[in-house]
């Protein structure tokens, strides 16, 4: 499971790696462009290599079968000017023939890109974080770089403390490792950089990434937020190894949580359990995870923030499984913060991943009590807003609930979403009041 990412629950199973889809030719119009579809010639702008497509759609997902002729001597990971069939300017992307996603779009207009656009992005990047949000006053965990929702398709830099851990996706970024982390030194406050990708990813698109890329010799780290601290696994934790995203959800959080008994499922690394036990002034919290380096991660981090053993419980165990088991014995918490890891990662996982969302808040619903709050949470980019919702009203209705919602909320404003790439809007919030 990627994202939010590898924590393990027993209901989802990830998807099975494919096989890599060897590079195909794509210089004959002939052989790739269907009967009443034909390509026009056109002159290119020199420069750069090119690509012509067969249909143009405006994504920064562009696959392979839309892909219909390429300049000759085209490499995986080249920046490429790219045309539509009528031989106009529709853009400029990288291109990776072996990859499903033949090209991910960095533009979308005639404007001429060169290879500086890394950097300066980079650059603009940190600066959004560092001088507009000024996010370094209250922490030093942020997403640095939000892949297309900072024009860097493939790419994804979170900040935590002195080092900066780099997730690549594309061939492309695996190809400018070296600039990557010359300019990240440069625009943030850090001394080293981690470089880490899924194996699934590195297959599908070509690349392998080199252990002395991954580690730097020391593989913990510790971050602060909002004047707590939290240890952090740089090499082998889930995501990037602290999820940045619910930064401000885990503040939001500690409006609810004084003098209250907290259930916290999926816990992680701690943190909204230990907001609510430290800035919220909790009276109780139970975090649950079924990954036991988690829990340990999680217990750990209380320790850190001085919480005492008598009010912060970490439980290994099945978070569906807790939840049935605290139904029957008639427990019951004021507030239950429920945020599963992504349960649904392709379209064929659709409806597993729905029902699976299903189940955990009917269940999570059934140990609130009566006017008590259910903060519950989706990062699976394929269940919109709407979707969620609805999931949630039929899980009500099953576990003859009323709920009222009192607010959506998603990611910190370092998550930002481009007009582009409105699916980047993958964490949906939903705060409860339970009836």
């Amino acid at each position: 499971m990627q994202r939010r990412d590898n924590r393990h629950f027993v209901s989802h199973h990830p998807r099975r790696p494919r096989a890599p889809i060897a590079p195909t030719e794509a210089n004959s119009e002939s052989d790739l462009a269907p009967p009443g579809n034909r390509l026009k010639a056109f002159t290119p702008r020199p420069g750069l290599g090119w690509v012509q497509l067969r249909n143009a759609v405006f994504s920064t997902s562009i696959f392979k079968k839309m892909v219909g002729k390429t300049s000759p001597g085209l490499s995986a990971g080249e920046l490429v000017t790219v045309y539509d069939r009528d031989g106009v300017i529709f853009g400029v992307g990288l291109f990776n023939p072996q990859s499903q996603i033949a090209l991910r779009m960095v533009s979308f207009n005639e404007a001429e890109i060169t290879e500086s656009f890394l950097e300066e992005r980079l650059a603009l990047a940190a600066a959004l974080r560092r001088q507009t949000l000024q996010l370094d006053t209250t922490t030093n965990a942020y997403r640095v770089a939000h892949a297309e929702g900072d024009g860097l398709p493939g790419l994804i830099v979170d900040r935590l403390g002195d080092a900066a851990i780099v997730e690549i996706f594309s061939m492309a970024m695996f190809k400018r490792i070296g600039r990557i982390k010359h300019t990240l030194l440069e625009v943030l406050p850090v001394t080293r950089v981690i470089f880490r990708s899924d194996e699934h990813i590195q297959r599908a698109e070509g690349f392998f990434l080199r252990q002395d890329d991954i580690r730097d010799g020391q593989t913990r780290g510790m971050v602060e937020e909002n004047g707590l601290r939290f240890e952090v696994d740089l090499a082998e934790g889930h995501k990037t190894g602290f999820f940045c995203d619910q930064r401000d959800n885990r503040r939001a959080l500690t409006a609810y949580t004084a003098n209250a008994r907290i259930l916290d499922v999926c816990c992680y690394s701690g943190g909204f359990g230990i907001y609510a036990a430290t800035i919220g002034n909790a009276a109780h919290v139970t975090a649950v995870d079924l990954d036991e380096n988690a829990v340990a991660l999680a217990k750990r981090n209380a320790q850190l923030n001085r919480i005492p053993p008598a009010k912060y419980q970490s439980i290994h165990a099945d978070g569906f499984a807790y939840l049935r088991q605290m139904k029957l014995n008639g427990q019951a918490y004021d507030v239950v913060a429920l945020d599963p890891p992504k349960l649904i990662s392709g379209r064929d996982e659709f409806a597993e991943g729905r029902k699976s969302y299903f189940d955990f808040n009917k269940l999570a619903l059934g140990v609130v009590k009566p006017g008590g709050m259910l903060v519950t949470c989706s990062c699976s980019g394929l269940m919109d807003l709407a979707e969620f919702q609805n999931m949630l009203r039929g899980a009500s209705r099953s576990a003859q609930r009323r709920v009222q919602i009192l607010g959506v909320t998603g990611p910190g404003a370092d998550h930002p979403v481009m007009t582009e790439f409105l699916e980047g809007q993958y964490l949906k919030c939903l705060w409860c009041r339970v009836l």
